[in-house]
């Protein structure tokens, strides 16, 4: 090989290579065209909570809820209600007053599971009709109980 020809070579391969890192770096070439509504893509860092551990956070632990609403004062405190109870109404007559509750079970299922929980809680019921209880408890006043269907539930008057 004669050396001018390897001289002119390596000049071309030169020249070349620059050719190509020139045409690299230039933004005077054309992008592609986007079409309508298309939108740029963005390479973006990780979020800032990208590696919070979720088993490090404080939980609610709730307790287990058995009656909703707010009893009116003069309520017998001693006098429970049936599980997941809630208030739906309350009033006065007769110079008593009374509150409704409903319980989301039938009254089959409400009826012996309620009496039973007011004897163990220390009150006698004595049958006053049908679904209907005179409760009391030691020399405490009574509580008229009256039990009646609500669709799928069960609403219970207690007139004290």
């Amino acid at each position: 090989m004669r050396r001018g020809s390897t001289v002119t070579t390596l000049g071309l391969v030169l020249a070349f290579g620059a050719g190509l890192v020139a045409c690299g770096n230039d933004d005077s070439v054309p992008k592609p065209a986007k079409r309508p509504g298309e939108l740029e893509t963005v390479e973006v860092a990780p979020p800032p909570d990208a590696r919070v551990d979720v088993e490090r956070d404080v939980k609610e632990r709730r307790r287990a809820e058995s009656f909703a609403g707010v009893l009116p004062g003069g309520f017998p405190r001693t006098l429970p209600l049936p599980p997941q109870a809630s208030l739906v109404d309350q009033g006065r007559s007769d110079g008593g007053r009374w509150i409704e509750v409903l319980v989301p079970r039938r009254p089959a299922a409400v009826r012996g599971a309620y009496l039973q929980q007011l004897r163990g809680a220390g009150w006698s019921a004595s049958a006053s009709g049908s679904d209907a209880w005179q409760l009391q408890r030691g020399g405490s006043g009574t509580v008229q109980l009256t039990l009646r269907a609500q669709g799928p539930s069960t609403r219970l008057r207690l007139a004290y």
